[in-house]
């Protein structure tokens, strides 16, 4: 028996804009979502109104015990676009590159699904972006974990949690899953960013993001 969840998933996506001479992946990210909200604010018979996301509860300074909450010095970068779409996703510039957090989800399927359409969403975006650009230019959005670059963003899902739950059993609990999961779920690449390590001596490997992780 399944037991029902409060889950949902995040996707960082990379992006590049081809054929222009310099590129700056914070004003494309913010070009790529104004585009897509644009499109929607300015489409035939549509009542949608531009809803910004609320930073007023947030508390970067507590942990997943429960611990902390004060000020850490984080400034919430409230001058990028951070907007909230009609199907309970948040659609926003996360630093260097645009992000889709999906709608709170009741199971697996329905993260699984409201992920498919941030892919649609962030489709469209490309197109409505490209009609803004001059000829020649065009914003590319991957769904990818690293750029070939030495950088890396991610993907990952959330879960609702009564706060009671005593953290030492979340760790017993999930761990497991979290270091397995990449055999059976990971998007894999070929290739490697491993520093001091040929890029083409890996042919395939599982993980994505595993290049960056290192042991302190």
């Amino acid at each position: 028996m399944v037991v029902p969840k409060i889950c949902g998933l995040e996707t960082e996506y990379g992006i590049t804009h081809r054929g222009a001479e310099e590129s700056n992946p914070i004003t494309a990210s913010s070009l790529l979502i104004n585009a897509y909200l644009s499109g929607l604010q300015h489409a035939p018979g549509s009542p949608i109104a531009r809803v910004e996301w609320d930073f007023e509860d947030e508390m970067p300074g507590r942990d997943a015990r429960g611990v902390g909450g004060g000020d850490i010095g984080y400034e919430p970068e409230t001058h990028l676009v951070n907007a909230v779409l009609t199907n309970g996703s948040r659609y926003y510039v996360d630093h260097a590159h645009p992000e889709i957090s999906g709608p709170e989800c009741a199971d697996a399927r329905s993260a699984v699904v409201w992920d498919r359409a941030a892919d649609v969403i962030a489709q469209r975006s490309m197109e409505a972006a490209r009609a803004l650009l001059p000829a020649g230019q065009e914003l590319v959005v991957y769904k990818n974990n690293s750029d070939g670059k030495g950088n890396s963003y991610g993907c990952h899902e959330n879960y609702l949690m009564d706060r009671a739950t005593p953290f030492g059993r979340i760790v017993h609990g999930a761990t497991p899953h979290f270091v397995t999961r990449q055999i059976f779920c990971g998007a894999g690449k070929v290739g490697t960013e491993a520093a001091g390590v040929e890029r083409f001596s890996v042919p395939f490997q599982l993980s994505q993001r595993a290049d960056f992780w290192r042991r302190r």
